[in-house]
């Protein structure tokens, strides 16, 4: 006994015609009809008595009319719960990723949480730093890899890595610095920065400081002008790429770095942000050993 016959029988039985049964169904009536034939074999009863044109159920076939349609309300519910089921473990995962050195490692580390739970809709994209903690309390934003630690019970936060920074120039006449150039030393120079994750004039307070978004820009204005680069350890290694006669320096010495954080709400229903949160924890732990030592 097939659900397909039960659906053909009930709708045959409140018609009462074989014909606009047919018709309502979609399917030939030679088809319906042979379909009825084989659920009768199928319980060795007749359900359809002829009365002129039309068609009258059986006492037999009214019995089991009642129980088909409580078999075909049963299917509907657990087709209902089944939807609700897949809706439900459809979920969507919104991501801040603030721009870093580390964004490639970030991502690489999201593509492995994917592959495991494939029936995620994820949003990627860069929010105001100043509205992460907001849309964290308010379930808008899943998991964020920001600047800021939220201190507090409703996020939780772990640090990944602190994002060293580095000046790059060009050696000449006019520009001069050793390994560990002193602040006043940088200030001399104006600097070129390119989309900093922390505040340059917090750190620089007498430089004149200008933000270009065009890598081939500050090859070019460092190639011919008397100009200091503060860039990313990445960013810099694509200009030493350019252009090999560039100097690069950490600015360690003056603690000029940004800590990265990665921060989900405390009480995520989602399973999988939780697990992404836990992967980036344990894979950064062990890049920072695999480093000190």
């Amino acid at each position: 006994m097939e659900i397909k016959q039960l659906v053909y029988f009930t709708e045959t039985a409140r018609l009462q015609h074989m014909t606009e049964a047919a018709a309502v169904l979609n399917v030939a009536q030679s088809a319906l009809s042979r379909q009825i034939g084989l659920l009768e074999s199928d319980l060795g009863i007749k359900l359809f008595r002829r009365e002129g044109r039309n068609i009258i159920l059986t006492e037999d076939g009214r019995e089991f009319y009642e129980d088909a349609i409580k078999i075909l309300e049963a299917v509907d519910r657990t087709r209902e719960k089944i939807s609700d089921n897949k809706l439900k473990s459809r979920q969507s995962l919104n991501i801040h990723i603030t721009k870093s050195d580390m964004t490639s490692k970030i991502l690489h580390t999201f593509q492995s949480i994917i592959g495991e739970h494939p029936d995620i809709d994820f949003n990627i994209g860069t929010l105001d730093e100043n509205t992460i903690e907001e849309k964290l309390n308010d379930g808008s934003l899943d998991i964020a890899i920001s600047t800021e630690r939220f201190n507090g019970e409703s996020i939780r936060s772990t640090l990944l890595f602190d994002q060293n920074y580095y000046y790059i120039f060009k050696e000449s006449g006019k520009v001069n610095l050793p390994v560990k150039a002193s602040m006043n030393e940088l200030e001399d120079f104006p600097l070129l920065v390119m989309d900093p994750l922390l505040d340059m004039k917090k750190h620089f307070k007498n430089a004149a400081i200008l933000n270009m978004n065009d890598p081939a820009i500050i090859q070019h204005l460092l190639i011919h002008h008397p100009y200091i680069a503060v860039l990313t350890h990445e960013e810099c290694r694509i200009l030493k790429y350019n252009h090999p006669k560039f100097t690069v320096h950490n600015l360690e010495h003056l603690n000029i770095r940004q800590p990265l954080y990665a921060s989900i709400p405390a009480e995520s229903g989602k399973l999988f942000a939780k697990a992404w949160y836990s992967r980036l924890k344990d894979e950064f732990a062990a890049f920072t050993d695999r480093m000190m030592h």
